[in-house]
């Protein structure tokens, strides 16, 4: 099987992108902005989206800008399961590439539970927080230590364009710099 991506077979999970946890997910700094990105990009290329938010009564509702990039008409999906990956079955693609927070709760949870779903996912690391550093570094680690594939907003985005000639390559590029 190849692990290459495209947009015909990819999906974006964004998981718990709150006001509360953001404001306490600080490692690595711009993971928000990096994510916003991933947002646009993926809007661009077609890739179809899902918004989830854990216990938003407790923890707040998707962080603005980032609602604001997915676009009017994607409503969040409210949960209470740490995993995503019933909403990320939702999306109906092969791959699934799963960026949000916490990197060590809800994002590990939910790319083994996609895998058992016979999904692919790709962690998108730039895009995926902790509270601590720690935390985030050992889930990435041991995710890529399961043959998880670990990447990066630049690499997928860059993959799913195959190519300069393609009609969103200097959208695209305009967002990365």
């Amino acid at each position: 099987m190849s692990w290459r991506l495209s947009s015909g077979d990819t999906g974006l999970l964004i998981v718990d992108v709150q006001e509360k946890l953001v404001a306490a997910v600080q490692k690595p700094s711009g993971w928000v902005d990096r994510l916003e990105i991933l947002v646009k990009g993926a809007s661009l290329l077609g890739i179809p989206m899902v918004v989830t938010e854990q216990a938003p009564a407790k923890l707040g509702k998707t962080v603005p800008s980032i609602l604001q990039a997915v676009g009017r008409g994607s409503k969040p999906i409210s949960k209470t399961q740490f995993s995503a990956a019933e909403q990320g079955k939702t999306l109906a693609k092969k791959r699934i590439l799963v960026a949000g927070c916490e990197a060590h709760v809800c994002i590990r949870q939910t790319v083994y539970d996609l895998r058992l779903k016979e999904l692919t996912p790709i962690v998108v690391a730039d895009a995926v927080g902790s509270r601590a550093e720690a935390d985030r570094e050992l889930a990435l680690a041991e995710m890529r230590a399961d043959r998880v594939v670990i990447s990066t907003v630049e690499a997928v985005l860059f993959e799913m364009l195959e190519s300069s000639d393609h009609k969103c390559f200097k959208d695209i590029q305009a967002l990365l710099k």
